[in-house]
């Protein structure tokens, strides 16, 4: 019972987001989980499970004696917190499906779908070494590596209903590509192409874009034709080498090919001194050749909005409006809307830490943005006369 409504959370569409979650909750309420969760949100003990570690495996994920719905049934379901006790430590992990539901170097209670499994892991590391359970060595022997146990079994229990959901349901948004399936939308919402309109910058000279040339999206077509109509004459290409660009069967003879372009090759690695150049990178470009410009990645979402959102803070736009530009693509591919805990927690994790760890705040309301994106414009590389072009190429007044 608990594996098909597994399925039917991961078969969610964009047509169909549910913040409710009820096929996790259903499942288990029906096994006795939800009676579970009740008694614990009241202030009653929850159970404890005490279960012997049945495997270790090579990257230190540890596999749990338990079942699915052993878990549910002591109120532990996807989308909960829960604590895990080895020995006298204490470690407060989220229940998900993939070692992705949490950022590197963080702890998951993953129940494993296709397998049907619960493991302890950690996003590229090693729970068993982490938590003191045990330490790998070398030997010569097949398959190379032994564990000196330290610990046989753990203790869980559950520690917040759902105070994880939103963050799993967030990492968890599924799309499709078919046009028809967004009947909702415009040609340019589809391709999720868009003027860039936030105050402080001019009118009709930034936009952003899903790819124009790879056709994998399916939405490439409508890009290009909204390109083409906005008179788009420099492109900021983040994804695609020039060689990958130009192997598209829709680059030659294409109204983007008779564009100036410029190709970064930005990463996702938001915090590196790699990123920080692509940005210098995409922002030289920009001043040094004339617009309309159109900033464009695969999907136009992370590394787009992301570099449009330092632009737009270096041309005064307030912080309100930064992220109403960076969630409109949230809309456009997945039907989030304002107002809603997932909306919240992808504008809060996406966009608010990522530009606060690049300027260096704490906040983006109550701070100077447009100060704190030249400040970082000028760490990375940029001269004086450098910003002031590309202010003048992009700015109002």
């Amino acid at each position: 019972m608990f594996k098909k409504s597994i399925g039917v959370v991961l078969a969610l569409t964009v047509l169909t987001v549910s913040l409710a979650f009820s096929g996790c909750g259903g499942a288990g309420g029906e096994s006795g989980a939800g009676s579970a969760g009740e008694a614990g949100e009241a202030g009653a003990e929850p159970p404890t499970l005490t279960l012997a570690i049945r495997e270790i495996n090579k990257h230190g994920n540890m596999i749990l004696d338990t079942t699915f719905e052993e878990m549910n049934a002591a109120g532990m379901e996807i989308g909960d917190l829960i604590t895990v006790s080895v020995g006298e430590r204490e470690f407060e992990l989220p229940v998900g499906t993939l070692y992705t539901d949490v950022d590197n170097g963080k702890m998951v209670c993953r129940f494993d779908t296709e397998d049907n499994v619960v493991a302890l892991a950690i996003n590229y590391g090693s729970f068993a070494s982490a938590a003191g359970v045990a330490e790998k060595r070398t030997i010569e022997e097949d398959p190379g590596y032994e564990w000196d146990v330290r610990f046989s079994e753990v203790s869980l229990r559950l520690k917040e209903k759902r105070g994880f959901l939103d963050e799993y349901t967030a990492r968890h948004l599924t799309r499709t590509d078919v046009r028809s399936d967004y009947q909702a939308l415009t040609d340019e919402e589809f391709a999720n192409f868009r003027a860039v309109s936030t105050a402080g910058v001019k009118e009709n000279v930034l936009f952003r874009s899903s790819t124009p040339v790879e056709p994998a999206l399916g939405r490439n077509e409508y890009a290009m034709a909204a390109m083409e109509k906005a008179g788009i004459r420099s492109v900021v290409n983040l994804d695609d080498s020039v060689e990958t660009m130009k192997s598209y069967d829709t680059f030659p003879g294409s109204y983007y090919s008779g564009c100036a372009i410029v190709n970064p090759e930005m990463s996702y690695d938001f915090e590196s001194a790699q990123f920080g150049e692509k940005i210098r990178e995409s922002a030289l470009f920009i001043a040094q050749t004339d617009g309309p410009y159109l900033i464009h990645c695969k999907e136009g979402k992370d590394r787009t909005g992301i570099l449009c959102a330092v632009l737009e803070c270096f041309a005064g736009s307030p912080a309100a409006d930064v992220e109403r530009d960076y969630m409109i693509t949230y809309r456009n591919y997945y039907g989030v809307e304002p107002g809603t805990p997932v909306y919240d927690r992808i504008l809060t994790d996406n966009l608010v830490k990522t530009l606060c760890g690049l300027f260096g705040i704490s906040d983006l309301e109550g701070t100077d943005l447009k100060e704190a994106a030249g400040r970082y414009l000028l760490s990375v590389g940029l001269s004086e006369e450098q910003l002031a072009k590309l202010r003048e190429k992009i700015a109002e007044g």
